[in-house]
């Protein structure tokens, strides 16, 4: 029985078509996953479900006594109101309000950041008894702890679930149901994140060869058209009308493609160091005895609990703040790129190729090809209609969107992102963790989102209690794994909210085991051809003794470095093959 069913809903907003006749249904025991890119109608989705805004046209029907919690994206409390005022005195809401570091009841919720107003909404969201819980992105903000126990709350959860979220890591592992908004529709799939990925793959490779078909055959068709004279049979009218209807066949809708392709500058050998570097705001200091020396291929990311200091860690190495002891040294090639959390200071009633045109009227691309600014938002997904938009019209993502676009435009060699992340959508981050892998600049990375980490950072630094920064080299899989044998691991996670406790924990593949795979497995083959060649190379050789002697050695080689692959390829196969069966 569907606690809601959504039957041919519509809606749109001025001259924006967002919904177009789609139906959903929600039983118990799901949790969806709602996804698509920035301005699609994923929040639109959210509130029609939620009941806080209505459809043009079309009926919802819902469960009765259906009980309803949601998280907004960008939440509002009472003028006047204060932290304690909002938890109220409710046992559940206080302990979640703790849990998620708002421990002063005093404080305004006027002078709360973004944030905390996301993370005090989320505390009662998730103390409301409820059967349908609907959340829109409830990690922006969160520290990576804090997500990996909102994790094993959702999972421990009775309650459905239907979210928005840009986390792969949590999506993949918390939804049993993946929905995408694309062009007015729903495309459902039943089965994780990883699963629709790959059915959405066969689906964009059948509609793609549906639609080549259709083009082939059109193109014989108008062929025989022009050469044929006026169509007098039956049969031949017949062809016109086949014609005719593979001219107004419906064509699956295509986004145009991000292409972030915007160069950087030349960088030195020296880039910015640190050394015995602090911080302190009043008395109390954030950062103390910092010392660090940026590599030209830096990919650093920078981690900690909310309130640690990593953007103040950013912003030292940037040079927008000075320490209050210790130096800051910035090489002289160095030109900085700073993608932050907060938008820049630009008015709202600015109009998007506006705020372009004044960075440059044309910009050179990586091709060596200058384009004028509009071209430019187009290639960022910005068309014409949404060119005219002003800022303030603009979604949570778009002006995200809009802000990274103005950061590359610089041509910095330095690039700092604190936590970029936050509004983007999934195919957007894919399109940029692809850009940053060629990007021959250095790059710090404050983030919460742990995929993003894994995929992009070769080296992880923690901003620990002291104020001090502690290296986990390897990477997000490191310093993982350092965090869970840490003392302090299990006060991190309540055993109550976990479900796991005394349980081994099957270890997720990360991104990087997942395509050293895919190429350790291309690499066999390879290798077992050439170790025969080699092989038949030697038996042909005869009494030549340093010919034999060279094709010896290097078959030597070839057999330990297949040796070498295949025993990896067991190790990955394995692990991948026993997380895929839990």
């Amino acid at each position: 029985m569907h606690l809601i069913s959504l039957e041919s809903i519509s809606k749109s907003y001025p001259e924006t078509p967002v919904l177009d006749d789609v139906s959903l249904g929600i039983t118990r025991r799901q949790r969806i996953g709602v996804i698509g890119r920035n301005g699609s109608g994923k929040s639109t989705l959210l509130r029609i479900i939620a009941g806080t805004e209505e459809p043009d046209s079309g009926r919802i029907v819902r469960a009765a006594g259906l009980r309803v919690a949601t998280l907004a994206q960008s939440p509002s409390f009472p003028l006047g109101s204060t932290i304690g005022d909002v938890i109220g005195d409710d046992r559940d809401t206080i302990a979640m309000a703790d849990r998620l570091g708002l421990t002063d009841p005093s404080i305004s919720t006027a002078t709360l950041s973004g944030g905390q107003r996301k993370r005090l909404a989320l505390a009662v969201t998730l103390a409301t008894e409820c059967d349908l819980l609907i959340l829109d992105e409830p990690t922006n903000h969160l520290d990576v702890d804090t997500i990996d126990w909102l994790e094993d709350h959702l999972l421990a959860r009775t309650s459905v679930l239907v979210l928005v979220t840009h986390d792969r890591y949590l999506l993949d592992r918390v939804a049993n149901r993946v929905v995408e908004v694309s062009h007015g529709s729903l495309h459902t799939h039943q089965g994780t994140y990883e699963q629709y990925l790959e059915a959405r793959t066969a689906r964009q490779e059948h509609e793609a060869t549906v639609e080549h078909r259709r083009r082939q055959r059109l193109r014989t068709e108008l062929v025989w058209l022009r050469r044929s004279p006026k169509a007098r049979t039956s049969k031949s009218r017949a062809r016109v009308n086949a014609v005719h209807e593979l001219m107004a066949a419906k064509r699956p809708p295509a986004d145009p493609d991000l292409a972030i392709d915007l160069p950087s500058r030349r960088i030195g050998s020296k880039v910015v160091n640190l050394h015995n570097a602090g911080k302190r705001y009043g008395d109390a200091w954030v950062l103390r005895g910092i010392t660090l020396k940026l590599q030209q291929n830096a990919r650093i990311g920078v981690v900690g609990v909310n309130g640690s200091g990593k953007t103040t860690l950013l912003r030292l190495l940037d040079g927008r703040l000075s320490p209050d002891e210790g130096t800051v040294a910035t090489g002289s090639t160095i030109v900085t790129g700073w993608y932050g959390q907060d938008p820049e200071p630009i008015p709202p009633e600015t109009r998007v190729i506006a705020a372009v045109r004044d960075r440059a009227e044309n910009t050179l691309l990586d091709s060596g090809i200058r384009v004028p600014a509009a071209k430019l938002l187009e290639r960022f997904q910005f068309d014409t209609e949404a060119q005219k938009s002003t800022l303030g019209d603009l979604s949570g993502g778009e002006r995200r969107r809009l802000e990274l676009l103005l950061t590359l435009m610089e041509a910095p060699n330095l690039l700092f992102l604190d936590e970029p992340t936050n509004d983007l959508d999934l195919d957007t981050l894919e399109v940029l963790e692809e850009y940053l892998d060629a990007w021959p600049g250095a790059l710090v990375i404050a983030s919460h989102d742990r995929y993003f980490l894994d995929r992009v950072c070769d080296d992880i630094y923690s901003i620990e209690p002291d104020g001090s920064l502690r290296h986990h080299p390897g990477g997000w899989p490191a310093y993982w794994a350092d965090r869970q044998m840490s003392p302090a691991a299990s006060t991190r996670r309540p055993k109550e909210m976990t479900g796991r406790t005394g349980v081994a924990q099957r270890t997720k593949p990360t991104w990087k085991q997942r395509k050293e795979l895919e190429e350790v497995t291309n690499r066999i083959p390879r290798l077992e051809r050439q170790r025969a060649d080699l092989a038949a190379q030697l038996d042909a050789a005869g009494d030549d003794y340093v010919v034999a002697t060279d094709l010896a050695r290097r078959l030597g080689e070839t057999i330990a470095e297949l040796d070498e692959a295949e025993t990896s390829w067991l190790e990955l196969t394995e692990l991948v093959e026993s997380f895929n069966n839990t």
